[in-house]
């Protein structure tokens, strides 16, 4: 398999959390590396211990952490409720025409909204438009529209893959004696943040 098509099925593992960098476990021990002020507590467990909390960065980056049954899952504050909130955001009206959004064809309309912030049927007017001046025009057309597509889902696996660096930098062993540490593994997170680029860049290169 070459190198290209292995960083393509690393990435999807990523996506799925089937990855074997995703597979090593970290528990909690009834502490963190910092304190936990009271304030960042929003959840515990019935011995008292935290089970949902924000971590504060050396920058300023509040993450919030989730104690699962033996591994920690973060998430950046409030991103994921700020997506939602912007998806949900789809007028009454179509911008550009004023057609009614949420008439028969609601599900393509708030589909092309969200890519192209207008409705269906002012897309297929546009797309007229262009095919009608030949097929140079057409394909530059669709040549940006994928374009555009690689960049949205980019920017959304971005995300994703910050946070698989932050999980997988924080591995905890434990052994018979009940010793226990982290392991540095910041080779792996190296790798994958290497992977991911290269991966952008292939897609990138093969739009032009």
């Amino acid at each position: 398999m070459s190198n290209k098509l292995q960083n393509i099925k690393a990435i999807k593992q990523m996506l799925t959390g089937e990855h074997k960098s995703q597979q090593r476990k970290s528990t909690y021990f009834g502490k963190t590396n910092t304190e936990i002020s009271k304030e960042d507590i929003l959840e515990k467990f019935d011995d008292g211990s935290p089970k949902v909390w924000i971590e504060t960065s050396a920058s300023g980056t509040r993450t919030k952490v989730t104690q699962h049954d033996g591994f920690k899952s973060r998430i950046p504050e409030n991103s994921i409720m700020e997506d939602v909130r912007d998806m949900l955001r789809v007028p009454d009206e179509c911008p550009e025409c004023g057609i009614e959004m949420r008439n028969h064809e609601k599900m393509l309309n708030f589909k092309f909204y969200f890519k192209r912030k207008k409705c269906f049927g002012c897309v297929l007017t546009e797309e007229r438009k262009i095919k009608s001046k030949g097929k140079k025009a057409w394909e530059q057309y669709q040549s940006k529209i994928m374009t555009s597509n690689a960049e949205a889902w980019f920017n959304d696996v971005d995300k994703e893959v910050e946070i698989l660096k932050t999980q997988v930098k924080e591995t905890v062993w434990e052994n018979a004696d009940g010793d226990r540490g982290e392991i540095d593994i910041s080779a792996i997170v190296k790798k994958i943040d290497n992977d991911y680029k290269k991966l952008k860049s292939d897609l990138r290169k093969s739009f032009k």
